[in-house]
């Protein structure tokens, strides 16, 4: 066993803590046991500028940090940005007992877990433990922060023979390793090993993962159900059902999974990040909204924090405001005005955002109904297009779009032309040309169907039936024509014939008028005078003999 003390005296530790009796109350437990090395921080960003200037051989955090960034995502932040060598010791310390908090915490894989409060005695036994493990690792742990992964391994292949008590750590560190270099054979053979000896859910899992990289993605999946059948909480395995039913286009399933492992463990930005885009694409609406909401919230001291997640929120609820909407409407409308100003705050400098911005700005007042507010975003989102050196085809097709919404259709036809001629490689991009060029079409036939059937009615009731009739029939030649068109060019037709004469060719055409129109039922608004003009149509075709 290791003398702590002298194992202490040369290292350089990191506490944490918000509260500065806790803080000083540990910095004075440290020394005593031995440290001689110690910085602390008050909060997550004091903690990050420490991380990064130097190379801590100990991290003792406190989960709960008050305002800023928590403990976990100290750690999640100095995981992505490397700044915890393998050989470094980060242990989580915290008085919470939250299932949410503490699965939280363990999904980055802190050395060890302490829970408040703990004496000197109690923190002396559980360092010494973890010290020595550690420095038993060292060669391991130092030949994977220098790159060299071969030789890691195979140290940790001696060691695993010479130390049978190190069994545990050194499996988790070589089948890792093992998978790192796709050796998932050998990955299966050693969590094996274990498994033989004792019943461990990481092995199980990681046995599932090297199934699934091997092309068995079945019996992954069986393996994954029969872990969570002992471990309900072990929140690793939905992700992973979640990915495999992903790759085999299940992904209603790949929700149900990964909504499992949120409700276990919603302080994962990532995961929330991608339950977001799995409902998405599920047309789950209000799942997205929920997932991106979370993501925005935790990612806002997190080195995940991502301007896509606010856009995503903003695109989730775009279906579910509207004027009518009520309470709810105007609440998720408010959210995502707050989440346009606080991406213009974070992101000044980024054309890019700044443009999405003012797109998901103008839709969400269009939803609302407020129609020169839209048409102000739509100029701002223009202005800014203009002062992006090569604006992609994604933006000037949301350009496009908010032209089209804000009653802009001479610029949306203009760069819709000019995107043609630029060339569409991309299916989804071809795909969404259409789209816009279709929506404008019909917006612009219903503007000019509208326009003809206002003239065929003061044609009609000025008493000029002839040029009523060509009115409306102009009007309804378009597919688009709607019930109310179709009824006026057929009372136009009837009208005539019944003041002038009857003529076949307008009894045909009100025959076809009435298939497009179909049944209407008895409590339709239109149906009393849909039923007169069937009868006067009926009449006057047996007036002709047919």
């Amino acid at each position: 066993m290791i003398n702590l003390e002298n194992e202490l005296a040369s290292q350089r530790i990191l506490i944490i803590d918000d509260l500065v009796e806790a803080r000083t109350s540990l910095k004075k437990m440290m020394v005593t046991l031995g440290a001689s090395h110690i910085d602390t921080a008050v909060d997550g960003n004091e903690a990050m500028k420490f991380l990064h200037e130097h190379d801590y051989d100990m991290v003792l955090s406190d989960y709960n940090l008050g305002k800023g960034k928590d403990g976990q995502q100290i750690l999640e932040e100095a995981r992505y940005s490397q700044r915890l060598r393998a050989t470094a010791l980060f242990i989580m310390v915290t008085g919470e007992n939250a299932v949410d908090m503490v699965m939280g915490a363990l999904e980055y894989d802190p050395d060890a877990y302490l829970t408040k409060p703990f004496t000197l005695n109690m923190l002396r036994e559980r360092l010494t433990r973890i010290v020595d493990i550690k420095s038993q690792l060292q060669g391991i742990n130092q030949a994977v922060d220098d790159g060299r992964i071969d030789d890691a391994v195979t140290e940790a292949e001696i060691v695993i023979k010479q130390h049978p008590k190190l069994l545990m750590p050194l499996t988790r560190i070589l089948g890792r390793l093992y998978m790192q270099q796709q050796r998932y054979h050998e990955a299966i053979r050693i969590y094996s090993d274990l498994l033989n000896i004792r019943s461990v859910s990481w092995a199980r899992l990681g046995q599932a993962i090297c199934m699934h990289h091997l092309g068995d993605p079945h019996g992954a999946i069986a393996l994954l159900k029969q872990t969570l059948s002992k471990h309900p909480l072990y929140v690793q395995c939905y992700d992973w059902l979640a990915r495999i039913m992903l790759e085999l286009e299940k992904p209603e399933e790949a929700q149900q999974f990964l909504q499992k492992a949120v409700d276990i463990s919603p302080k994962a930005v990532l995961r929330q990040m991608e339950l977001g885009q799995i409902a998405v694409a599920n047309e789950d609406y209000a799942t997205a909204e929920l997932a991106f909401d979370a993501a925005v919230r935790l990612g806002r001291f997190s080195c995940y924090k991502n301007s896509d997640n606010y856009l995503h929120f903003a695109q989730a609820v775009q279906s579910r405001i509207s004027p009518e909407g009520g309470r709810d409407s105007r609440v998720r409308a408010d959210k995502v005005m707050r989440y346009v100003e606080e991406l213009r705050q974070d992101y000044a400098g980024n054309s890019g955002v700044m443009f999405d911005s003012s797109i998901v700005e103008g839709k969400t007042f269009h939803r609302l109904g407020q129609e020169e507010k839209a048409r102000k975003s739509a100029n701002h989102a223009e202005e800014i297009l203009a002062r992006i050196e090569d604006p992609s085809l994604d933006q000037q097709l949301q350009m496009t779009e908010a032209y089209i919404e804000t009653d802009q259709h001479v610029k949306a036809k203009k760069l819709l032309r000019k995107l043609q001629k630029q060339g569409l490689d991309e299916n989804a991009i071809q795909e969404e040309w259409q789209r816009l060029e279709s929506k404008l079409n019909e917006i612009t036939v219903r503007k000019y169907t509208t326009e003809l059937n206002a003239r065929g009615v003061d044609c009609y009731e000025k008493g000029l039936l002839e040029q009523a009739v060509e009115a409306f029939d102009e009007a309804a030649d378009f597919e688009e024509a709607g019930v109310s068109v179709l009824l006026n060019a057929i009372q136009a037709k009837l009208s005539f014939m019944e003041e002038k004469e009857i003529r076949v060719s307008y009894l045909k055409d009100c025959h076809k008028m009435f298939k497009r129109i179909g049944p209407i039922g008895d409590t339709d608004e239109r149906f009393e005078r849909y039923d007169r003009l069937k009868n006067t149509y009926l009449r006057l075709k047996r007036a002709a003999g047919l």
